[in-house]
């Protein structure tokens, strides 16, 4: 991964994490899954996005998330 890939991810994060705070919820999980999209194993976006699914009441996929992050850092 590139500086401007780094440089774009943790754009995606930053705005996924104000729109979180805002509420809109919908569009911060589509910031987290394009972020997701340049580094898959990024573990605080995982724990982001699956806050942020546990918010919409859907724990079932928050779970999923939470896993993910808890497996990559372990790793780290």
């Amino acid at each position: 991964m590139d500086s401007d890939e780094l440089r774009h991810e943790k754009e995606l994060v930053i705005e996924g994490d104000l729109l979180d705070s805002e509420g809109q919820y919908e569009k911060a999980i589509a910031d987290y899954d394009k972020a997701l999209q340049i580094d898959p194993d990024d573990a605080d976006v995982w724990f982001d996005k699956g806050e942020t699914l546990k918010k919409m009441g859907k724990l079932a996929e928050a779970e999923k998330c939470f896993e993910m992050a808890t497996k990559l850092y372990d790793v780290e």
